[in-house]
């Protein structure tokens, strides 16, 4: 099936539907909340979600299935993170096999994890640019006194 893989019903309505089309609805809802992340998650990638997972279930932006992603973009940023202090501290270039200097391994191994981070970081909305395609509902509008409000207007 050529073309981009269809975007999910309560995506289209966070990022806003312009065209109008017609959404299905349909797609199965998985519990929200936080994952837990797993036992062998270790270092600087359990630090990371550590950081980001309280901040995106505080946003609502998060399901209990979300955890294969979430071990991605974390275990992303630790070989980033490694890979940048090594190229902090052997430099951008390094004795190759033959003696002469060559690109630091280190820069693709950075690269690469960069653009793992982007991939799985896109879907929570955690660059700025991902941000304004997302909105979410204020704690006003999702808690009982929304539907009072909601019944009152």
């Amino acid at each position: 099936m050529p073309g981009p893989p269809p975007t999910p019903s309560k995506l289209v309505e966070l990022k806003g539907n312009p065209s109008k089309k017609k959404l299905s609805g349909a797609e199965p809802e998985p519990t929200r909340g936080a994952p837990r992340p797993p036992a062998d998650l270790k270092g600087e990638a359990l630090a990371e979600w550590g950081r980001i997972v309280p901040e995106l279930d505080k946003l609502g932006l998060l399901t209990k299935v979300d955890r294969a992603y979430l071990v991605a973009y974390c275990e992303a940023w630790a070989a980033f993170n490694e890979a940048r202090a090594a190229l902090s501290e052997y430099g951008a270039l390094v004795a190759g096999r033959d003696g002469g200097m060559v690109k630091n391994p280190a820069a693709q191994v950075m690269r690469d994890a960069a653009d793992m981070m982007l991939k799985f970081g896109s879907r929570f909305g955690l660059s700025p640019s991902d941000r304004t395609r997302l909105s979410v509902p204020s704690q006003a509008e999702d808690g009982p006194d929304a539907q009072v409000l909601s019944l009152l207007s």
